[in-house]
């Protein structure tokens, strides 16, 4: 599912008319049909609707609505904001038809105007903003602003058309005045305020509907980013064989745990075990082994410090292991991160680099994979900002650009974590997740995410796949586990215990 920008949504669709000969005005319809089901879906005992129209073509898609209701016996009050005769095209075209229909409709072309319409409209059940679409590129002013303050003050649930009037299609940040929402139909693909925050927050629930644009159209543009889905995820988790044992899922070697650090080493184990690892081996120093076999009882443990004496014992060990994870709770130390950089160096098999592995490549992101091997990193915006010399706020003020610019500089899978979790690979491509919660903001979510990532590279996904199905999966674990405890005082093992449910929930769902 892509996620576009106001300017691609355009482009997209003057393809589908111009080249695919669909006349914009059936895309209107479709529109105004998705928009009729949307409503009566999610307000079934809505009566009477109040549609609030711009003069462009969101405004259209209101009239084009105003049309549906009334077939369906529902009554529409139509309120145009502007002058009519500045309606134009296919906006123009329904103004025309429902004028023809008799419609109830009323001009709101001064305040005095407005003032009358918003006392009207609270006899609605529901209000339709159909004000602006994705194409406002400044804040409103004027009437339309008022209009939107009206909206707001009168206390009625309100669907958007398209976007809420006041944001902008290609920007996740809001504007004075802005509408927010309680359901946003947007059409086709989702645009940058459908996924980003804080615009998100105004969108309330979201239904994205096909209007029948073409596949093609889209695919044409080239888009970058898009949404993690659940489809997506499920047909990487294929169902279990029968006849399958421990040895067709791979094994998994952590390099993880120091004197004081063995919680990390046990939940990057956890998350391998319970992301369906067939076999897991923490390698780690004597005194942390004797923790972590007594706290995961299904991993085994091979007894070896990182340091540059013990680099060639470690590459024979993980040579014939599927996948690795180097870093979790290894000494921030600059003996360690010598021993890392040159571990990570001559590791052929897949492997995720995180926390200290990141920490030891500090001003060194060139040389984290220059002979292209199949390497993620797991970094949070600080690990990033000082792995590629730059700040935290410089980071999260965009983070898809950073992720992108990151992963081509490191020549490896990025997965930035955080609220909206972000990855990149080399290609330039970005997904987004929408997985996850605020409880999940607590010591040892990330290793149980390194360990779950590498049980799915350790099953043969490529570690793009990997990152993506590995992210999603960690935040559903985190949404199940919050349902059953709380948002507060959620624990990195109960992620790690999720895990298995967040498969199967995944699984039930309908394609």
């Amino acid at each position: 599912m892509k996620i576009l920008t106001s300017e691609q949504m355009g482009n997209i669709d003057r393809r589908a008319s111009q080249q695919y000969g669909i006349p914009s005005v059936v895309l209107m319809e479709n529109a105004a049909l998705a928009l009729v089901e949307a409503l009566v879906d999610h307000y079934p005992d809505a009566g009477n609707v109040a549609i609030f129209c711009g003069p462009g073509q969101n405004g259209g898609d209101g009239l084009a609505l105003a049309r549906h209701l009334e077939n369906r016996r529902i009554t529409p009050l139509v309120f145009v904001l502007g002058v009519r005769k500045a309606y134009r095209g296919d906006a123009a075209t329904n103004l025309d038809i429902c004028e023809r229909l008799g419609l109830p409709m009323w001009d709101v072309e001064d305040s005095e105007a407005l003032d009358r319409a918003l006392a009207r409209a609270t006899e609605a059940d529901l209000v339709v903003d159909a004000i602006f679409g994705t194409g406002l590129n400044r804040p409103p002013d004027g009437l339309f602003a008022e209009a939107i303050r009206g909206l707001m003050a009168i206390r009625l649930p309100i669907l958007a058309v398209d976007i809420p009037s006041g944001l902008s299609g290609s920007s996740s940040q809001t504007s004075e005045p802005c509408v927010r929402a309680d359901l946003t139909v947007t059409f086709a693909q989702p645009k940058i305020p459908h996924v980003f925050d804080p615009a998100a927050s105004h969108c309330g629930e979201i239904v994205v509907a096909d209007i029948t644009i073409p596949e093609a159209a889209v695919d044409a543009e080239g888009v970058f980013l898009s949404l993690t889905t659940p489809d997506e995820v499920r047909i990487l988790l294929p169902a279990r064989a029968a006849d399958s044992h421990k040895g067709t899922y791979g094994h998994c070697a952590i390099v993880a745990g120091s004197a004081g650090k063995s919680g990390a080493a046990i939940l990057a184990a956890r998350g391998a075990i319970r992301a369906g690892a067939g076999l897991v081996t923490v390698i780690t120093d004597r005194h942390t082994a004797a923790i972590v076999d007594a706290a995961t009882l299904e991993s085994m443990t091979y007894h070896v410090t990182v340091e540059s004496d013990s680099i060639q014992a470690i590459l024979d060990f993980v040579a014939t292991k599927d996948a690795a994870v180097v870093g979790p709770g290894l000494p921030d130390e600059e003996a360690a991160y010598a021993a890392i950089r040159e571990l990570v160096a001559r590791i052929d098999i897949p492997c995720v680099l995180d926390a200290t592995a990141v920490n030891a490549f500090q001003g060194r992101a060139t040389e984290m994979n220059r002979d292209g091997k199949p390497r993620l990193i797991t970094p949070h915006p600080g690990e990033l900002a000082r792995l590629l010399g730059t700040t935290t706020a410089a980071i999260q003020s965009d983070r898809v650009s950073a992720v992108r610019g990151a992963s081509q500089t490191t020549n490896c899978v990025v997965v930035l974590k955080g609220h909206q979790t972000v990855v990149a690979n080399p290609d330039g491509i970005v997904t987004v997740n929408p997985t996850g919660n605020p409880g999940m903001a607590s010591g040892g979510m990330g290793d149980v995410l390194s360990g779950a990532i590498a049980a799915l590279l350790a099953h043969g996904l490529d570690p793009f796949e990997a990152a993506r199905a590995g992210v999603f999966l960690h935040g559903l674990a985190g949404d199940l586990a919050r349902e059953a405890k709380s948002d507060v005082g959620l624990a990195a093992n109960d992620v790690a215990e999720a895990l298995p449910l967040a498969v199967e929930e995944l699984r039930r769902r309908v394609p």
